[in-house]
This record gives C-alpha cells, sequence and structure tokens, in this order.
C-alpha cells in the first residue's frame, strides 16, 4: 500500500484508504501464529505543513498458541493506527532519534511496513487460553486442563537436597 507523497500534500484534503493483504508471508517463519484472514486497513492520510499523518484501524484474526497448554486460540484483533512522517530533502540533516515522526525523502511511502509492525506490537508476550489454565505437566506432557495425571509435582530445591535428611520426626 503506497502513499504518493506529492500527490497528498498539494491537494491539502485529506485521502481515505482500505483494503488487505495477506499475513502468510510475514508469518512464515512463525510456529505459534497462524493467520487466519487477511490484514484490513481503513486509513485517513492528511497533510499540513510539510508532515503527513496517517491514523485509521487495522483488524485481522490470528490463530496463536496458549503459553501454558499449547491449546490454539482463534483471536480477532482490532489495532489503532496512528504514524506521522515529516518530508524532508536530501540535504536536510538527520533527525534525532527521539523524534516523533519518520523522516520521508522519496516520492511514495509504503506503508505495508508499518502496518505489519503495529500488529507485531500488539500480539501478546505469552497468550493464554484461559486465566485459569493448568498448562501441561512438566513430567508427563498431559494437558492439565483435560485430565490430571499422577505425576509428583513437588519438586525440591536442588540447593537444599542436603539438608533433607537433617531433620527426619521419629
Amino acid at each position: 500500500m503506497f502513499l504518493h507523497v506529492q500527490e497528498l500534500l498539494s491537494r491539502r484534503e485529506p485521502e481515505e484508504f482500505q483494503g488487505s493483504f495477506d499475513l502468510a508471508e510475514r508469518f512464515r517463519d512463525v510456529r505459534d501464529v497462524i493467520p487466519l484472514s487477511p490484514l484490513e486497513y481503513r486509513l485517513t492520510a492528511h497533510a499540513l505543513n510539510g508532515r503527513i499523518g496517517v491514523t485509521g484501524e487495522l483488524s485481522c484474526k490470528l490463530r496463536l498458541l496458549c503459553s501454558r497448554c499449547l491449546t490454539p486460540i482463534d483471536e480477532p484483533f482490532v489495532i489503532p493506527f496512528e504514524e506521522q512522517f515529516q518530508v524532508m530533502k536530501e540535504s536536510d540533516p538527520e533527525p534525532d532519534e527521539d523524534v516523533d515522526f519518520v523522516p520521508v525523502t522519496g516520492e511514495r511511502i509504503d506503508l505495508r511496513p508499518f502496518m505489519e509492525e503495529e500488529l507485531l506490537v500488539h500480539l501478546p508476550l505469552a497468550p493464554i487460553c484461559s486465566e485459569d489454565c493448568k498448562g501441561l505437566c512438566p513430567e508427563c506432557g498431559t494437558n492439565r486442563n483435560e485430565q490430571a495425571c499422577n505425576c509428583n509435582t513437588e519438586r525440591l530445591d536442588p540447593r537444599l537436597e542436603a539438608l533433607q535428611d537433617w531433620y527426619k520426626p521419629e
């Protein structure tokens, strides 16, 4: 999805975009995220004093794996999108790192990487299927949400093993 800089600056009216693109290539090497729908976008771009603001909404549906029990979770995402671009000349000095805009020197801005980045930022670090998920047994791998196992889950800290025999009730 390309935004034509000079065209937008000369128009001085907001321009609306909507469409979608496939996320399969973006998540090709990621095993715990499977796109179930394309990323749909509805954006509005407006220009003011050499700066271009793009706002709108991104939406898609992804299948994530629960970080505790590995159960697939189908999750819809609706993400607000906002990005600022500053039109600069080749001769302009590089802006500081802490500026709140992306410097642009070309004729077009490819918005796709910015939309993909926004989606990645909004993905949960450790998704869980429910707050009371019991996870997998570390001994046998049984999903504790589906059935209980008879494994001994009581672990003794190896640093304290020497003290185990110190006090034994008679």
